[in-house]
């Protein structure tokens, strides 16, 4: 019997609620997370006008609207402003109490794949991993629990331009990529459900948590390889 996208990967349903890490409750019944990516005005004029990037915030909401995560990263200038999404990056996530509940750590990564992006929670305590693979020319990336086993993969499909932006979860195999079992997506239109939305995350609500934590992680580290670029200051191009 063929399995569906959600019984071909590797242990990742546990509704157990002891089996869910301190403080990542608000996870337990959840399906889906609205991820907001944060910059100024005086930001955005920095960026367009001098070519200085700040760091990433992101503040991350739940089906009614209500803001559950904030992440924050901790960077200096000249990484943030010259290595673009292959810069090492530590990304704190903290909850409505104001504690670090997960923390994201990238490193540097000189070559155009290969990059591994470590989930933990609490700090300090591996909970996943994100696995950029390498393709030709379509992003593709394998989520791994804390022991570094394959769960499921995340991959994009060719799209055309001025729609949606969809990275399907989908099986070990890739068997299942026309019945994905979730989905991160980057909304073309920030007009009606999805004003102000960069990134949304769905996934089945019985996921277990450590993946739904990991996921988020998925989120901010496609954000990086694939929708940010080195800045060039407007002066430069005149």
């Amino acid at each position: 019997m063929e399995l569906s996208a959600l019984e071909n990967t590797a242990m990742i349903s546990s509704p157990d609620l002891y089996h869910c890490p301190s403080l990542l409750e608000t996870l337990t019944r959840i399906d889906q997370l609205f991820v907001h990516k944060e910059k100024s005005c005086a930001e955005v004029c920095s960026e367009v006008c001098c070519g200085i990037k700040f760091n990433n915030r992101y503040t991350v909401k739940n089906d009614n609207g209500e803001s559950i995560f904030t992440i924050l990263e901790d960077n200096d200038c000249c990484n943030r402003t010259c290595c673009a999404g292959a810069r090492s990056f530590i990304m704190s996530v903290f909850n409505n109490s104001n504690q670090e509940i997960i923390r994201l750590v990238h490193p540097l990564v000189w070559t155009c794949c290969g990059n591994e992006l470590e989930v933990q929670s609490p700090p300090g305590v591996i909970i996943g991993y994100v696995q950029q693979n390498f393709h030709t020319f379509l992003p593709k990336l394998t989520v791994e629990n804390e022991r570094g086993e394959p769960a499921f993969k995340i991959t994009k499909q060719c799209v055309f331009f001025f729609t949606d932006q969809i990275f399907e979860l989908v099986s070990l195999n890739e068997a299942a990529t026309d019945n994905p079992f979730g989905k991160i997506v980057k909304p073309f239109s920030s007009s009606g459900p999805n004003a102000g939305v960069d990134f949304v995350v769905k996934f089945p609500s019985d996921l277990e948590v450590k993946m739904k934590a990991t996921l988020l992680g998925a989120c901010v580290l496609i954000d990086c390889l694939y929708y940010e670029k080195p800045s060039k200051p407007l002066c430069a191009l005149l």
